[in-house]
């Protein structure tokens, strides 16, 4: 078995586990709550958001080497189809938000968009821009974390939407490697 099925069934075990924890992990995330963690998490939220990255990822390859601009639409592709899949799903599954949140969200809760999008270009990340790929990770970690900080969504929102990102961004990889090999 490949390495990344053994993570996407660790992860849809970690899904599962997740829905049984959901509240226990809110209620353990609101007694760590600080002003200076809150203040941390809500400037994550609001600066650090996808479309500010994005509009920066987007910049490094036009800076640094020409050649990155075709790993641009790569990038895109992940970015809006999980956008998109995301959109349809929240209407679908309806799950209202957690009660205890720091900022106000209005849409639905599961999957956490944030959490999707960040690791459906992971993949991308890992094929095309290597070198920035560990900063990438981390910086969808703590995206990711944040959500749930913030109480804008329980644990498995999250895991939820990590695990339909990383589908999502290895898909698209897929298929322009099949683009290139018979396009």
């Amino acid at each position: 078995m490949k390495k990344p099925a053994k993570v996407l069934i660790a992860l849809f075990v970690l899904l599962i586990v997740s829905f049984y924890i959901d509240n226990f992990v809110l209620e353990l995330i609101k007694t760590i709550r600080a002003g200076i963690l809150d203040k941390t998490f809500i400037f994550i939220d609001k600066y650090l958001n996808y479309y500010v990255l994005a509009f920066i990822i987007t910049l490094i390859p036009l800076l640094k080497n020409k050649e990155r601009l075709r790993n641009l639409l790569k990038f895109w592709v992940s970015f809006l189809s999980a956008g998109i899949l995301v959109y349809v799903l929240k209407i679908l599954i309806a799950r209202p938000r957690p009660l205890l949140s720091l900022i106000e969200e209005l849409d639905y809760s599961f999957p956490s968009g944030h959490a999707t999008i960040m690791f459906a270009l992971l993949p991308v990340f890992l094929s095309s821009f290597k070198e920035y790929r560990y900063y990438w990770l981390v910086l969808a970690l703590l995206i990711s974390f944040s959500r749930i900080y913030l109480g804008v969504h329980y644990l498995s929102d999250v895991i939820g939407g990590i695990i339909l990102g990383l589908i999502v961004g290895t898909n698209i990889i897929k298929i322009f490697k099949l683009k290139l090999k018979y396009g």
